[in-house]
């Protein structure tokens, strides 16, 4: 009888990508092979770099290689995040573009929110500031709040606060999230509701196969916003295959 992992390549070689319900349609005509039996082969033949996952349930034999992920900021993120940097010297900040989420999303939708986190005991401060200097500004806000008062295809910014070891990078002189810090922000900040559910899941899907992500890092900051068994989770339905 043909050996199962033989099977599975003389498959896979011949196609650029498949689908693992192709796959085990294709088998069960020529062998018996259970959905969980495949699943596990898959999974073996995935850690041996044998085979690449592309996504939920998608495969592929050739070689796939992650990217590191690059942040951007446009220029108005950058001055606002260097005026505050003047303004409070010793105050930690974070600065976030809400534009970067379309690259990640499936159902793309416009955020032009510029995000500033900074520590909880300078977060009035700094909105008051922004206030005061013009800029259309929310503290905090809630999912709520942000659904009835806040259209955010229309350029403002909200201030949040900074969650201590955040994982940070440096870009244009401005501190902004690491990936690892992005995927975890998205799931537990009640600002970025919208991007919930099944979107999330897509998003972490896509970063996680397109980017290079530190899995201890991020583990490490969910457990810090108490997401860890959530992105725990996340992780083994990654490796699901329907």
């Amino acid at each position: 009888m043909i050996e199962t992992r033989t099977a599975i390549m003389a498959y896979a070689e011949n196609r650029d990508s498949f689908r693992f319900s192709d796959l085990l349609a294709y088998l069960n005509g020529i062998i018996s092979i259970s959905k969980v039996t495949l699943s596990w082969y898959l999974r073996e033949m995935v850690k041996d770099n044998i085979l690449f996952k592309l996504g939920r349930g998608i495969y592929t034999s050739r070689q796939h290689s992650v990217t590191d992920y690059a942040p951007r900021l446009r220029k108005k993120a950058i001055k606002i995040g260097k005026l505050i940097a003047g303004a409070f010297p010793f105050v930690e900040i974070s600065v976030f573009d809400g534009q970067v989420l379309a690259d990640l999303q499936h159902h793309i939708s416009v955020n032009n929110i510029i995000y500033i986190e900074v520590e909880r005991e300078a977060m009035e401060s700094v909105f008051h500031w922004l206030k005061a200097e013009g800029y259309t500004a929310y503290l905090h806000p809630g999912k709520d709040f942000v659904y009835d008062n806040i259209d955010l295809s229309k350029e403002a910014v909200i201030v949040k606060p900074l969650i201590s070891e955040s994982p940070l990078t440096e870009e244009n002189g401005i501190r902004t999230p690491r990936i690892e810090k992005i995927l975890v922000d998205i799931l537990c900040d009640d600002d970025m509701d919208y991007l919930h559910g099944s979107e999330w899941h897509y998003i972490f899907d896509h970063v996680i196969n397109t980017y290079s992500v530190n899995r201890s890092t991020l583990l490490r900051y969910a457990s810090r916003r108490n997401a860890k068994d959530k992105i725990g989770k996340a992780f083994e339905n990654l490796n699901t295959d329907d």
